[in-house]
């Protein structure tokens, strides 16, 4: 049963099926009463003729008043319990029966009355015939000759309530029959309807990590799979995309940690080879000291970038950050190093501007493009920062008087590990600039450079503002 309701297949046909039964029986229940209705109706016309013929066949005689009915309307009502009668009171004393009744006392009112006209002064009754069978009873008041009188014809609904017996168990049958043929030809439909999701489901499952640049051909597939198809195009798209920088990142980290550590044995093997003086030795460890805390800064940076790929940063933590404050606190981190090479820092921040945000990991951002000016910059040049307010937008330049970035390497600079070729001998990791972005994007922001080389770099920060 779970898996039925978990089935679109099961799904369909269960309401085809349901909503088939109910209108058939439905169907079968107004046919019925308006074969019901018909009968009766003609039961009630028959009635109402023989009364308006019995009416006009009342005439006066030598004062005296006769019925006569002609001998082809005489025949029905001679049989006994023929099923067909007939009554007349006049001035509500026995005037004339029909020999079918056998009991000329025989009362043919019911207690109950069906319909009535009072204009026309007919009322119409269901009752038990002399043979006692269901009868349909008409009664018609009219006055002639000085006199009143009331006429009772009565007609058997043994044959009518037969019919209607019969159409019923016609329908008992038909009904499901209908039911089944009709589910049969659901069951057909659904199945052949969805049978190019079973086809689609195919060829989706033929998709592996191997093959992720096969992609769906939507115009092959019919107008409701086309957007599915297109979505999950996307979808590979993105994954692909992901994979391949995955792919990427550890063969560059690789890369990356295999020099450093090809140095590190490279002065273990120097080291143990012959005995050293101290200052040898000294030398070696300061050596692999510092190749050390290159692979350790590449470590952390590696770490920190897996969690903000699985989306550390969520605007659900997010709380009022001042960008002023933000500056101040990296402009104290990087003093020490600035001043090593001699760059000067300027700091030109305006009125302050707050945004949603991680404080800590905004202010990383802006450290590591501070850093990547302060490293790469020119002896006794100036790296700034100035923001300015646009709209709902707060913008932060960072320009810098360094060697500047190529048009070729602008397009890769935010890269993974990837550094150009006028920082290539540098100990940076290539990861900071990639860091910054994936936080300011975490921002709902945008980072861009415009540089020469020779000429600086600007990098623009835009992040919406409260």
């Amino acid at each position: 049963m779970k898996k039925l309701r978990n089935s679109i297949k099961g799904r369909l046909f269960a309401w085809i099926f349901t909503f088939t039964s109910l209108f058939l029986i439905a169907v079968g229940l107004i046919i019925h009463n308006e074969v019901r209705e018909i009968v009766f109706g003609v039961v009630d016309m028959t009635l109402h003729a023989k009364a308006q013929m019995i009416s006009g066949l009342v005439h006066v005689e030598e004062n005296e008043a006769e019925l006569e009915l002609e001998e082809g309307v005489l025949g029905e009502y001679s049989i006994p319990r023929s099923g067909h009668y007939y009554k007349v009171l006049m001035d509500g004393k026995y005037f004339a029966s029909s020999t079918s009744l056998v009991n000329r006392s025989f009362d043919l009112v019911a207690d109950a009355v069906e319909t009535q006209d009072s204009g026309i002064r007919e009322k119409l009754f269901t009752s038990i015939g002399p043979d006692d069978e269901p009868i349909q009873v008409l009664q018609y008041d009219f006055d002639a000759f000085g006199r009143t009188f009331r006429i009772f014809v009565a007609e058997s609904l043994t044959d009518s309530l037969a019919e209607i017996q019969e159409f019923k168990r016609f329908l008992y049958i038909a009904i499901p029959v209908g039911i089944l043929i009709i589910s049969l030809m659901a069951l057909w439909i659904v199945r052949h309807s969805l049978k190019p999701i079973e086809v689609f489901s195919r060829r989706i499952r033929t998709i592996t990590h191997n093959t992720l640049g096969v992609r769906i051909d939507a115009s092959r597939e019919t107008i409701e799979l086309a957007g599915l198809a297109g979505s999950f195009n996307e979808t590979l798209d993105r994954l692909q995309k992901a994979f391949e920088s995955e792919k990427r990142l550890i063969a560059d980290a690789s890369h990356e940690l295999k020099t450093p550590l090809s140095v590190i044995k490279l002065q273990c093997d120097v080291a143990l080879q012959r005995e050293q003086t101290v200052e040898e030795y000294i030398d070696a460890l300061i050596t692999v000291r510092s190749v050390s805390d290159n692979i350790n800064k590449i470590v952390q940076d590696l770490l920190l970038l897996v969690r903000l790929d699985s989306g550390i940063l969520s605007s659900k933590g997010f709380e009022v950050v001042s960008i002023n404050d933000c500056i101040r606190k990296t402009f104290k981190m990087i003093q020490p190093v600035a001043d090593k090479r001699s760059i000067r820092l300027l700091n030109t921040i305006g009125d302050d501007i707050t945004i949603a945000g991680d404080f800590d990991s905004f202010a990383e951002a802006l450290l590591n493009i501070l850093e990547n000016g302060v490293k790469y910059g020119k002896e006794y040049g100036v790296v700034e920062i100035s923001t300015a307010r646009d709209d709902a937008e707060a913008i932060i330049k960072i320009r810098d008087t360094g060697v500047g970035i190529s048009k070729e390497d602008q397009e890769r600079i935010f890269d993974r590990f990837y550094r150009a070729d006028a920082t290539r001998s540098s100990d940076g990791t290539g990861l900071g600039l990639s860091i910054a972005r994936v936080i300011i994007e975490a921002h709902g922001g945008r980072i861009t450079v415009e540089s020469e080389p020779g000429r600086g770099s600007i990098f623009t920060i835009t992040v919406p503002i409260l």
